[in-house]
C-alpha cells in the first residue's frame, strides 16, 4: 500500500504547495478521477492524484473550495505532468470555469514518437520492470463510484498508480524526443496542452452519425436530447437511464406521431416517469417543428 497524504481542506492544500516550494519542487505528476454520467447526472471531478517524485497526495475536491482549486490548477509556475489531459481539462473547465495552466501532457511526446496507445502500454514499453496492473481490478475501478466516501483501499491504490510513473516517463520521452530532433515541435504543441481548441460542443452534436443526419433529423435530435437531459437532471440520474442514445437517434429519424408511438420508444422508462417523459418529448417535438418552420 502506497503511503499518501489526504488533502481535504484549503489549508492543507496551501501547506502542500508551501512544502513543495521550500523543497524546490516545481514539477509534479497529476491525474483526475471523475464521475461521467455513470451513477448520477452530469460530470463531476471526484479526486486529484499527485506525486512529487517521492511522496503521494490525494486532493478531495468535495472538501476544497473552488477558489483554492482554481488557484492550484491555474498556477503556471508548477509544472503538472499528465497523460492525455484533454478530458480532465474539459471537466474542470465546464464544472468550475478553471483553465489548466502549467500542464505537460506526455501523450503529446508519445504521439510525436509514433506511440498511439494508452498509459499502461506506455509504461510497459519504457519501464518494463514496473509491476503489471491487474486488468480486472483496473476495469472495476474505472467503473467504480468515485463520489462515495470514504474511498476504498483498492480505489486509492488504483488512483495513485496512475501518477506513479509519469515523471520518469517524461524524462525518458524528453530524451528520445530530443534525440530525434522533435523538441521544438513538441514544445509548440505543449503550449496548447489543457486548452480548449474551440467552444465546447453541445452533447447532441457528439453522436457519431451527426454529420450524416439531415437538417430535420438534427433539429429533432437536439430537442429530444434536451428533453431527456432535463428529466435526468431533475432526478439526478445518468441520462441513459431515461433514454439511451440510440433511442434518441431513432426518434429523430422516425418522429413519433402519437402518445402510443412515444411509449414504444420509452418502454424502458419506469411507469412513474413515463407520463412526464412523454409530455417533455411531445413538447420537444413541438419546439423542433417551430424551429424548422422559421
Amino acid at each position: 500500500m502506497r503511503m499518501y497524504t489526504m488533502i481535504d481542506s484549503d489549508a492543507k492544500l496551501a501547506d502542500l504547495q508551501s512544502q513543495w516550494k521550500e523543497k524546490g519542487i516545481s514539477i509534479v505528476a497529476m491525474d483526475f478521477e471523475g464521475e461521467f454520467n455513470l451513477h448520477i447526472y452530469g460530470e463531476h471531478l471526484c479526486l486529484i492524484q499527485l506525486f512529487d517524485g517521492s511522496a503521494y497526495a490525494l486532493v478531495d475536491p468535495f472538501t476544497i473550495s473552488k477558489d483554492a482549486l482554481k488557484a492550484f490548477l491555474e498556477d503556471g509556475s508548477l509544472l503538472k505532468v499528465m497523460f492525455d489531459c484533454a478530458s480532465d481539462s474539459a471537466l474542470v473547465r465546464k464544472q468550475y470555469g478553471i483553465l489548466l495552466e502549467g500542464v505537460y501532457d506526455i501523450r503529446l511526446s508519445a504521439l510525436a514518437l509514433g506511440y498511439t496507445g494508452n498509459l499502461t502500454g506506455l509504461v510497459e514499453r519504457y519501464i518494463p520492470e514496473a509491476e503489471k496492473p491487474n486488468l480486472s481490478s483496473k476495469k472495476k475501478n474505472q467503473m467504480t463510484n468515485w463520489l462515495v466516501r470514504p474511498l476504498k483501499a483498492d480505489q486509492i491504490e488504483y488512483a495513485l498508480s496512475d501518477v506513479e510513473h509519469l515523471l520518469v516517463l517524461k524524462d525518458i520521452l524528453d530524451a528520445e524526443v530530443a534525440e530525434k530532433g522533435l523538441t521544438e515541435k513538441v514544445n509548440l504543441e505543449m503550449q496548447q496542452a489543457g486548452r480548449s481548441k474551440g467552444p465546447d460542443k453541445p452533447g447532441w452534436t457528439k453522436f457519431s452519425s451527426w454529420k450524416y443526419l439531415s437538417r430535420e433529423e438534427k433539429v429533432f435530435l437536439k430537442h429530444f436530447f434536451l428533453a431527456r437531459d432535463e428529466l435526468a437532471r431533475k432526478y439526478n440520474v445518468p441520462a441513459v437511464r431515461i433514454l439511451e442514445k440510440h433511442v434518441l437517434l431513432q426518434m429523430a429519424k422516425d418522429v413519433p406521431s402519437s402518445d402510443a408511438d412515444f411509449h414504444v420508444y420509452c418502454n424502458n422508462c419506469t411507469a412513474r416517469k413515463l407520463g412526464e417523459l412523454t409530455a417533455k418529448l411531445k413538447s420537444a417535438k413541438t419546439n423542433a417543428l417551430a424551429e424548422l418552420s422559421r
